[in-house]
């Protein structure tokens, strides 16, 4: 059957019980395995390389993890969807591992990405203290069959907010009245809020979310019978690589499916559409992918790009001086959540721009020790350097769009702007410097009226109301 997620007005979520995106994979990997599908494990991307005319991308520069050695995969056409992951933030949902590489190898490469700035948070992450485990996810299901959202005065606060939806409203409503809450000083012991499932009895909650019931457990809550800490959470990233109905980017043999791409979800993705982009796109990428590479030749990729980028990323080796990569990672986390989290400001943009900038010199200055195989330093700085690539393109998108919309949030700019006007916002990196321009949003079918025309009529059914 379907279940009720968040800011829908019937329950149309096609699930597997609780944890759908895990059955996904399993099944995935069952076919992959099935069809004798050739897989590098424990292979990391480094780079897109492009032809060794320059005209198209030709590949990807890989890491083998186990043994320290690059290697240059070669392809017709390349497929980028490594699921992206805001894991830049202090509090976040995506594993580990997911640190926008995928993002940050397309923007080096040429890609035009867009509307960077729409970084959606979920509103329920565990909340362990400083455990690895906090942000992650409490499944929108919860709220969606009645669950309630506490502050620490064990109020539903969430009437406040939006009286008609309540717990069901849309993500960036939800995740930014609970960090309102917390900020007025009404947050929980650790600094969240509570969600609360007791009320519709421990059987119901255990026969219906076994899965969350056994993640709450593993860390010792009870979920079917006690409020449970969580705060909102880092969850996606709806900006991305911009691509047309075949999954094609701006460029040649590229092609991009799931969070790593822009303009299925606009500025506020709703619950369950993530795994339908990824499921439906992934089929599409595939289909015109086997069409393209029927039409073009096998290119050959530029090695001295990749020995251009084989010398950047082993720069850390040997060096002396500079600072831990861990520290500046915990530094970044920090600096994202505070600055470019749920509530932006002008003020508090423009100081990160400023810091990220000086962080990502400093990461470029920060030794690794040891050799090339199996280095989680290496790893780690690798990691830090992709997050602070992508977290520099947030703050300049987020900078230049002086509105509301969607999970983009300005404190100093609280209201959209004229919905007849919106605009996607672009970033390219040209080789030298980060390209910006905005491009009007095109309306194919129905275009919203004149911002004149709405405050008009809000006026006048306020005027009918009384």
């Amino acid at each position: 059957h379907q279940k009720a997620f968040a800011g829908q007005s019937f329950d149309r979520t096609v699930h597997r019980g609780d944890l759908t995106g895990i059955e996904i994979m399993s099944r995935l990997m069952e076919q992959v395995m099935r069809r004798g599908i050739p897989a590098l494990e424990d292979h990391r991307a480094i780079a897109l390389l492009p032809s060794s005319d320059g005209h198209r991308i030709a590949g990807a520069l890989m890491l083998d993890i186990r043994r320290g050695a690059f290697i240059v995969v070669q392809a017709k056409a390349t497929l980028l969807a490594t699921g992206a992951g805001p894991t830049m933030y202090k509090i976040a949902a995506p594993s580990a591992e997911k640190t926008t590489d995928g993002l940050a190898m397309a923007y080096r490469a040429g890609a035009n990405c867009m509307d960077m700035e729409m970084v959606q948070f979920h509103p329920t992450g565990l909340l362990v203290g400083e455990s690895g485990i906090s942000g992650t996810v409490l499944e929108e299901g919860l709220r969606g069959v009645g669950g309630y959202l506490l502050n620490g005065l064990m109020e539903r606060y969430m009437a406040n907010y939006d009286p008609r939806r309540l717990e069901r409203s849309t993500r960036d409503v939800v995740s930014r009245s609970s960090y309102l809450e917390i900020m007025a000083g009404r947050g929980s012991t650790h600094g969240g809020v509570y969600i609360d499932v007791s009320h519709l009895g421990a059987e119901f909650v255990e026969t219906n979310f076994p899965g969350m019931v056994e993640r709450c457990r593993d860390v010792g809550f009870d979920l079917a019978r006690e409020a449970v800490e969580v705060s909102p959470t880092a969850h996606y990233i709806m900006g991305g690589v911009k691509i047309d109905t075949t999954c094609r980017s701006n460029l040649d043999g590229l092609f991009v499916a799931g969070e790593d791409s822009c303009g299925v979800h606009g500025a506020n993705r709703l619950g369950g559409n993530g795994v339908a982009c990824s499921t439906v796109f992934g089929g599409v990428a595939g289909d015109h992918m086997a069409d393209y590479i029927a039409t073009c030749e096998a290119p050959t990729a530029s090695i001295s790009q990749a020995q251009d980028v084989i010398a950047r990323v082993t720069a850390p080796f040997g060096r002396s001086g500079g600072e831990d990569v861990y520290e500046l990672r915990d530094e970044l986390k920090a600096l994202m959540w505070e600055q470019v989290g749920l509530v932006r400001h002008a003020a508090g943009l423009e100081a990160a721009k400023k810091a990220l900038e000086a962080l990502q010199q400093r990461v470029q200055q920060a030794p690794v020790q040891g050799g090339t195989r199996l280095n989680a330093e290496w790893q780690e700085w690798l990691n830090v350097d992709s997050m602070c690539t992508v977290s520099q393109m947030i703050v300049a998108s987020a900078l230049a769009r002086e509105e509301s919309r969607g999970s983009h949030y300005r404190s100093d700019f609280p209201e959209p702007g004229d919905d007849s006007a919106v605009h996607n916002i672009y970033l390219q990196w040209d080789g030298e410097r980060m390209r910006q321009w905005t491009e009007p949003v095109v309306f194919s079918r129905l275009k919203p009226p004149p911002l004149a025309a709405k405050i008009a009529e809000e006026a006048y059914v306020a005027q009918e109301g009384e």
